[in-house]
Protein backbone atom coordinates (compact mmCIF):
# COMPACT_ATOMS: atom_id res chain seq x y z
CA UNK A 1 0.00 0.00 0.00
CA UNK A 2 1.88 3.13 -1.11
CA UNK A 3 1.59 6.41 1.07
CA UNK A 4 -0.49 9.69 -0.30
CA UNK A 5 0.53 11.30 -3.32
CA UNK A 6 1.02 14.65 -1.69
CA UNK A 7 3.52 12.99 0.76
CA UNK A 8 5.33 11.23 -2.07
CA UNK A 9 5.44 14.51 -3.98
CA UNK A 10 6.75 16.37 -0.58
CA UNK A 11 9.37 13.65 0.15
CA UNK A 12 10.43 13.28 -3.61
CA UNK A 13 11.13 17.27 -3.42
CA UNK A 14 12.76 17.54 -0.40
CA UNK A 15 15.42 14.68 -1.60
CA UNK A 16 15.59 15.87 -4.99
CA UNK A 17 16.98 19.37 -3.52
CA UNK A 18 19.17 17.88 -1.65
CA UNK A 19 20.50 15.79 -4.32
CA UNK A 20 20.87 18.62 -6.77
CA UNK A 21 23.08 20.18 -4.00
CA UNK A 22 25.42 16.94 -3.35
CA UNK A 23 25.73 16.78 -7.07
CA UNK A 24 27.04 20.35 -7.58
CA UNK A 25 29.25 19.55 -3.82
CA UNK A 26 31.03 16.78 -5.86
CA UNK A 27 31.45 18.53 -9.00
CA UNK A 28 32.49 21.89 -7.75
CA UNK A 29 34.88 19.39 -5.64
CA UNK A 30 36.54 18.07 -9.20
CA UNK A 31 36.81 21.53 -10.33
CA UNK A 32 38.42 22.66 -7.12
CA UNK A 33 41.22 19.26 -7.12
CA UNK A 34 42.15 20.06 -10.97
CA UNK A 35 42.40 23.53 -9.95
CA UNK A 36 44.87 22.80 -7.20
CA UNK A 37 46.80 19.61 -8.46
CA UNK A 38 46.52 17.77 -5.70
CA UNK A 39 44.91 14.35 -7.07
CA UNK A 40 46.82 11.56 -7.98
CA UNK A 41 43.45 9.86 -9.12
CA UNK A 42 42.57 10.69 -12.86
CA UNK A 43 39.89 7.81 -13.08
CA UNK A 44 38.42 9.06 -9.43
CA UNK A 45 38.16 12.69 -10.81
CA UNK A 46 35.82 10.91 -13.63
CA UNK A 47 33.98 9.11 -11.65
CA UNK A 48 32.93 11.93 -8.85
CA UNK A 49 32.38 13.87 -11.85
CA UNK A 50 30.17 11.44 -13.96
CA UNK A 51 27.94 11.01 -10.33
CA UNK A 52 28.05 14.07 -9.76
CA UNK A 53 26.13 15.07 -12.76
CA UNK A 54 24.50 12.34 -12.62
CA UNK A 55 23.17 12.90 -9.46
CA UNK A 56 21.54 16.66 -10.04
CA UNK A 57 19.72 14.96 -13.34
CA UNK A 58 17.96 12.81 -10.96
CA UNK A 59 17.50 15.80 -8.62
CA UNK A 60 16.33 18.10 -11.59
CA UNK A 61 14.04 15.19 -12.83
CA UNK A 62 12.62 13.89 -9.29
CA UNK A 63 11.33 17.80 -9.04
CA UNK A 64 9.81 18.03 -12.60
CA UNK A 65 8.56 14.81 -11.68
CA UNK A 66 6.71 16.40 -8.44
CA UNK A 67 5.24 19.58 -9.90
CA UNK A 68 4.23 17.99 -13.10
CA UNK A 69 2.96 14.57 -12.06
CA UNK A 70 2.52 13.40 -15.62
CA UNK A 71 2.96 9.78 -15.69
CA UNK A 72 5.43 9.47 -18.62
CA UNK A 73 7.89 11.96 -16.85
CA UNK A 74 7.58 10.42 -13.58
CA UNK A 75 8.80 7.11 -16.14
CA UNK A 76 11.42 9.09 -17.36
CA UNK A 77 12.68 10.06 -13.75
CA UNK A 78 12.30 6.47 -12.41
CA UNK A 79 14.49 5.40 -15.66
CA UNK A 80 17.20 8.12 -14.75
CA UNK A 81 17.12 6.36 -11.07
CA UNK A 82 17.72 2.86 -12.42
CA UNK A 83 20.42 3.92 -14.55
CA UNK A 84 22.14 6.10 -11.89
CA UNK A 85 21.83 3.63 -9.93
CA UNK A 86 23.47 0.86 -11.30
CA UNK A 87 26.13 2.95 -12.29
CA UNK A 88 26.55 4.07 -8.40
CA UNK A 89 26.39 -0.01 -7.17
CA UNK A 90 28.75 -0.42 -9.81
CA UNK A 91 31.49 1.43 -8.16
CA UNK A 92 30.21 0.50 -5.02
CA UNK A 93 31.20 -3.10 -6.02
CA UNK A 94 34.47 -1.98 -7.59
CA UNK A 95 35.23 -0.30 -4.27
CA UNK A 96 34.75 -3.08 -2.18
CA UNK A 97 37.46 -5.32 -4.29
CA UNK A 98 39.74 -2.60 -3.68
CA UNK A 99 39.34 -2.05 0.09
CA UNK A 100 39.37 -6.01 0.27
CA UNK A 101 42.98 -5.54 -1.57
CA UNK A 102 44.40 -2.59 0.25
CA UNK A 103 43.29 -4.78 3.53
CA UNK A 104 44.95 -8.00 2.22
CA UNK A 105 48.21 -5.76 1.64
CA UNK A 106 48.26 -7.36 -1.79
CA UNK A 107 50.20 -4.14 -3.21
CA UNK A 108 53.77 -3.33 -2.74
CA UNK A 109 56.38 -0.82 -3.85
CA UNK A 110 57.81 -2.23 -6.87
CA UNK A 111 54.70 -3.99 -8.14
CA UNK A 112 52.00 -1.77 -7.18
CA UNK A 113 48.20 -1.78 -9.40
CA UNK A 114 47.21 1.35 -7.35
CA UNK A 115 46.08 4.15 -9.99
CA UNK A 116 49.02 6.48 -10.72
CA UNK A 117 51.22 4.33 -8.71
CA UNK A 118 53.42 3.42 -11.32
CA UNK A 119 53.63 6.84 -13.16
CA UNK A 120 54.37 8.39 -9.32
CA UNK A 121 57.13 6.26 -9.24
CA UNK A 122 58.56 6.83 -12.50
CA UNK A 123 58.37 10.30 -11.90
CA UNK A 124 60.04 10.30 -8.39
CA UNK A 125 63.28 8.47 -9.70
CA UNK A 126 63.62 10.54 -12.46
CA UNK A 127 64.06 13.04 -9.52
CA UNK A 128 66.51 11.50 -7.76
CA UNK A 129 68.31 10.83 -10.71
CA UNK A 130 68.56 14.62 -11.83
CA UNK A 131 67.85 16.56 -8.49
CA UNK A 132 71.50 17.54 -6.69
CA UNK A 133 73.43 16.43 -9.50
CA UNK A 134 75.79 18.04 -11.45
CA UNK A 135 73.33 19.51 -14.00
CA UNK A 136 71.06 20.39 -11.15
CA UNK A 137 73.38 21.79 -8.03
CA UNK A 138 70.66 22.72 -5.27
CA UNK A 139 70.87 25.37 -3.03
CA UNK A 140 70.63 24.32 0.89
CA UNK A 141 70.44 27.86 2.91
CA UNK A 142 71.60 26.84 6.07
CA UNK A 143 74.12 24.42 6.19
CA UNK A 144 74.94 24.66 9.84
CA UNK A 145 72.18 22.92 9.76
CA UNK A 146 73.10 19.59 7.93
CA UNK A 147 75.85 17.43 8.37
CA UNK A 148 78.82 17.64 5.86
CA UNK A 149 79.48 14.20 5.58
CA UNK A 150 76.01 13.22 5.63
CA UNK A 151 75.51 15.44 2.06
CA UNK A 152 79.01 13.72 0.88
CA UNK A 153 78.09 10.20 1.59
CA UNK A 154 74.76 10.65 0.14
CA UNK A 155 76.43 12.55 -3.43
CA UNK A 156 74.72 15.98 -2.93
CA UNK A 157 75.74 17.99 -5.04
CA UNK A 158 74.83 21.44 -3.21
CA UNK A 159 75.64 24.95 -2.48
CA UNK A 160 75.22 27.88 -0.01
CA UNK A 161 75.26 30.40 -2.60
CA UNK A 162 72.46 31.47 -4.15
CA UNK A 163 73.91 33.91 -6.74
CA UNK A 164 75.22 30.10 -8.52
CA UNK A 165 71.91 28.07 -7.52
CA UNK A 166 68.47 28.84 -6.17
CA UNK A 167 67.10 25.02 -6.81
CA UNK A 168 65.58 24.40 -4.20
CA UNK A 169 63.26 21.68 -5.28
CA UNK A 170 62.91 19.49 -8.63
CA UNK A 171 60.76 21.46 -10.44
CA UNK A 172 63.22 23.95 -10.83
CA UNK A 173 66.03 22.37 -12.29
CA UNK A 174 65.96 23.25 -16.08
CA UNK A 175 66.29 19.64 -17.76
CA UNK A 176 63.56 18.72 -15.16
CA UNK A 177 61.34 15.66 -16.95
CA UNK A 178 57.63 15.76 -16.30
CA UNK A 179 55.92 12.09 -16.53
CA UNK A 180 52.47 12.36 -17.26
CA UNK A 181 49.86 11.04 -15.31
CA UNK A 182 51.71 11.52 -12.01
CA UNK A 183 51.04 15.69 -9.90
CA UNK A 184 54.22 16.88 -8.53
CA UNK A 185 52.12 18.83 -6.37
CA UNK A 186 50.49 15.98 -4.94
CA UNK A 187 54.43 14.10 -3.94
CA UNK A 188 55.25 17.56 -2.34
CA UNK A 189 52.08 17.07 -0.35
CA UNK A 190 53.14 13.61 0.75
CA UNK A 191 56.38 15.06 1.43
CA UNK A 192 55.60 17.97 3.74
CA UNK A 193 53.05 16.11 5.35
CA UNK A 194 54.48 13.01 6.43
CA UNK A 195 58.55 13.89 6.28
CA UNK A 196 58.42 11.45 3.20
CA UNK A 197 61.03 11.24 0.40
CA UNK A 198 61.77 8.44 -2.39
CA UNK A 199 59.26 5.75 -3.24
CA UNK A 200 60.55 2.09 -1.98
CA UNK A 201 63.48 3.64 -0.03
CA UNK A 202 63.99 6.69 1.77
CA UNK A 203 65.99 9.59 -0.38
CA UNK A 204 68.44 11.86 1.66
CA UNK A 205 66.55 14.72 0.68
CA UNK A 206 63.07 16.23 -0.09
CA UNK A 207 62.73 16.34 -3.89
CA UNK A 208 59.50 18.57 -4.70
CA UNK A 209 58.76 20.25 -1.59
CA UNK A 210 61.73 22.23 -0.28
CA UNK A 211 65.08 20.24 0.09
CA UNK A 212 65.42 22.98 3.36
CA UNK A 213 63.06 21.03 5.70
CA UNK A 214 65.64 18.70 6.68
CA UNK A 215 66.09 15.19 6.35
CA UNK A 216 63.67 13.21 5.68
CA UNK A 217 62.67 10.39 7.77
CA UNK A 218 61.01 7.42 5.31
CA UNK A 219 60.21 6.66 1.87
CA UNK A 220 56.80 7.84 0.83
CA UNK A 221 55.35 4.38 -1.19
CA UNK A 222 53.14 3.54 2.55
CA UNK A 223 51.72 6.95 2.86
CA UNK A 224 50.79 7.00 -1.05
CA UNK A 225 48.65 3.63 0.06
CA UNK A 226 47.67 4.85 3.25
CA UNK A 227 46.21 8.29 1.76
CA UNK A 228 45.03 6.02 -1.68
CA UNK A 229 43.11 4.08 1.29
CA UNK A 230 41.33 6.57 3.35
CA UNK A 231 40.34 8.17 0.27
CA UNK A 232 38.50 4.83 -0.97
CA UNK A 233 36.91 4.34 2.44
CA UNK A 234 35.65 7.74 2.15
CA UNK A 235 34.57 6.88 -1.02
CA UNK A 236 32.41 3.71 -0.27
CA UNK A 237 30.58 5.39 2.65
CA UNK A 238 29.66 8.33 0.27
CA UNK A 239 28.62 5.80 -2.39
CA UNK A 240 27.18 3.43 -0.18
CA UNK A 241 25.10 6.54 1.37
CA UNK A 242 23.83 7.30 -2.25
CA UNK A 243 23.00 3.70 -3.21
CA UNK A 244 20.43 3.45 -0.33
CA UNK A 245 19.35 7.29 -1.52
CA UNK A 246 18.49 6.16 -4.63
CA UNK A 247 16.98 2.83 -3.39
CA UNK A 248 14.27 4.88 -1.62
CA UNK A 249 13.64 7.68 -4.38
CA UNK A 250 13.19 4.13 -6.73
CA UNK A 251 9.98 3.05 -4.21
CA UNK A 252 8.54 6.78 -3.93
CA UNK A 253 9.21 7.35 -7.47
CA UNK A 254 7.10 3.68 -7.96
CA UNK A 255 4.53 4.86 -5.78
CA UNK A 256 4.14 8.11 -7.16
CA UNK A 257 3.60 6.41 -10.51
CA UNK A 258 1.04 4.38 -9.26
CA UNK A 259 -0.53 6.99 -6.80
CA UNK A 260 -0.56 9.48 -10.31
CA UNK A 261 -1.80 6.52 -12.19
CA UNK A 262 -5.09 6.35 -10.10
CA UNK A 263 -5.36 9.94 -9.70
CA UNK A 264 -5.96 10.41 -13.26
CA UNK A 265 -8.02 7.27 -13.79
CA UNK A 266 -10.30 7.92 -10.49
CA UNK A 267 -11.28 11.03 -12.22
CA UNK A 268 -11.60 9.95 -15.78
CA UNK A 269 -13.87 7.07 -14.86
CA UNK A 270 -16.84 9.06 -13.11
CA UNK A 271 -16.59 11.87 -15.87
CA UNK A 272 -17.34 9.21 -18.44
CA UNK A 273 -20.34 8.38 -16.53
CA UNK A 274 -21.49 11.39 -16.16
CA UNK A 275 -21.17 11.91 -19.93
CA UNK A 276 -22.83 8.36 -20.50
CA UNK A 277 -25.88 9.33 -18.18
CA UNK A 278 -26.58 12.78 -19.41
CA UNK A 279 -26.94 11.18 -23.26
Amino acid sequence: MCLPLKFIQLFIRINCFCFIILGIVLISQVFLNLNEDISNDGNGIIYTFSVGLAVVIVGASGLLSSYCPNFYIIVIYSCFIILIGVLTAYITISLTILKDQLLSNKFDCKTSQLPAAEKTKEQILWAESQFCKHDCICYIEKIQDWNSDYLENNRIHYTTNQQISDITQYQKCKKWIRVDGASQSYIAFLEEKYNCSGWCKSHPVYLFSNINNGIPKDACYKYFEQEYENYVNKSYIDYLIVDLLYLFNLCFAICQCYQTNRYKKSRIYPQILYELASQ
